[in-house]
């Protein structure tokens, strides 16, 4: 008979999701006993039939537990994600979760030393980069024509959002809103502190001015 997820090991995938959280990493199966309150080989009898069912996964006899999608999505551990959502033509709704994304660090697929900026100003609107929202950026001090770039403006103790381009022995500074006029600076003077490789949209939605 094959093996059933019952609610007990419902309750061992949960808390392999918070031991996961709180101890910066996967537990193994003996901090997982000890967690449950249970003897390790009740443990061991049912993380044999979760790793049947796909739920969890262990690199050798005795590695560390890891939850796959399939366990995140029973368990509803992270951010559900509910398929598509339409721009252009409509598209049907979904009424339950394609998967789930463990945390909002996988989904933006943060990397160490990445940080995040809380935007000021309208100058980058045009790539949907709204006052109050925040990118999420990677340190470095070279960055390809045309990438958005984080840059310390000469003479000037701030950082600067711009799409950046070389031009001779110039930096140039292009902001995504027509209003407003683009920067040249000596190549020497300007520094790239890092590269916007994501954002998250947290101000409030902005009607157009548009007659019906």
């Amino acid at each position: 008979m094959p093996p059933r997820l019952t609610p007990l090991r419902l309750t061992l995938l949960r808390l392999i999701a918070r031991l996961t959280r709180e101890g910066g990493g996967p537990p193994s199966a003996a901090e997982l006993a000890r967690a449950a309150g249970l003897g390790e080989p009740t443990v061991s009898f049912h993380l044999k039939a979760l790793t049947e069912l796909a739920l969890i996964e262990r690199q050798g006899a005795r590695g560390r537990l890891l939850l796959t999608d399939a366990a995140r999505l029973a368990i509803q551990d992270g951010i559900p994600i509910y398929g598509q959502i339409a721009a252009g033509a409509p598209i049907l709704a979904e009424q339950s979760p394609d998967h789930v994304t463990p945390s909002l660090d996988s989904l933006l697929g943060v990397k160490e030393g990445d940080f995040l900026l809380q935007v000021r100003g309208e100058s980058m609107v045009g790539i949907g980069v709204m006052d109050g929202d925040y990118v999420l950026v990677r340190p470095t001090q070279e960055v390809l024509d045309g990438e958005v770039a984080v840059v310390l403006i000469p003479g000037d103790n701030a950082a600067t959002l711009k799409r950046l381009y070389h031009f001779g022995p110039d930096i140039i500074l292009v902001s995504e809103n027509p209003a407003m006029a683009r920067m040249s600076y000596p190549a020497g003077d300007v520094q790239v502190q890092g590269r916007m490789v994501a954002r998250m949209g947290m101000a409030a939605p902005r009607p157009l001015n548009r007659r019906p």
